[in-house]
């Protein structure tokens, strides 16, 4: 939690922006795994493959956002590819008839903001490292 303390305020608003979004995977995974156990899955493969793929994200937007604290580069990009990817999810949730709208409303809402934080000039100046040192 050093480098949390340490960062400069737009880096730390993104980390936390981030977190969030690695909370509600977490939840999603956690929701996934209760309806596994209680055995109500039409396709238990399907469940499976879900539950990894929410594990693998999770563990994704955690250690870019590590990445993100210590300064990284390559953090940015990879901070873009996944708001770009939770944008068409929430967008989809959006064109899709009887999905929940307010999902759909917060994850494009949520994305946008963090892409466009990602690209603030200060945030691209706290976060231009290549090499392995951390904010001082």
């Amino acid at each position: 939690m050093k480098a949390f303390r340490q960062a400069p305020q737009l880096v730390k608003l993104v980390v936390s922006l981030l977190f969030i979004e690695a909370l509600i995977i977490s939840l999603v995974f956690f929701a996934l795994l209760l309806e596994l156990l209680s055995g109500n899955v039409l396709n238990i493969y399907a469940e499976i493959f879900l539950l990894v793929l929410a594990a693998g994200a999770v563990a994704w937007v955690l250690h870019f956002s590590r990445g993100i604290l210590q300064g990284k580069r390559w953090a940015r990009s990879a901070a873009f590819f996944w708001q770009l990817l939770q944008g068409v999810v929430g967008a989809g949730a959006l064109a899709e008839a009887g999905s929940n709208r307010n999902i759909g409303i917060f994850l494009v809402i949520l994305s946008a903001v963090v892409a466009i934080l990602l690209f603030n000039k200060k945030f691209i100046a706290d976060t231009n490292r290549e090499n392995d040192g951390a904010f001082s």
